[in-house]
């Protein structure tokens, strides 16, 4: 990983988290239920997921236990740690 860090995404108001049809509690809920209703909202098109997923991984204090990009707190920690993985690689290169 670089010494950035990613920005909070700009919402559209296209966003599932940002659609009235959905309660906003799904993102944060600890039912199952609620978050796979919630992750299947994200990974079914959001416009912002990429950027969404960037912040998440990048701020992981913020992004919290909630549901990032389709992503459970326990799946970004794998993808940081890939990430760093790789990043290291290829400095020693």
């Amino acid at each position: 990983m670089t010494g950035r860090l990613a920005p909070f995404p700009r919402f559209t108001g296209a966003e599932p988290c940002q659609d009235p049809d959905y309660d906003p509690d799904l993102w944060s809920s600890s039912d199952p239920v609620d978050r796979a209703t919630a992750q299947l909202a994200c990974l079914s098109g959001c416009p912002v997921r990429e950027k969404c997923l960037a912040w998440a991984i990048d701020h992981p204090t913020e992004a919290g236990d909630d549901i990032w990009a389709g992503t459970t707190k326990a799946r970004r920690t794998t993808l940081r740690r890939e990430f760093s993985t790789t990043a290291t690689r290829r400095k020693s290169a």
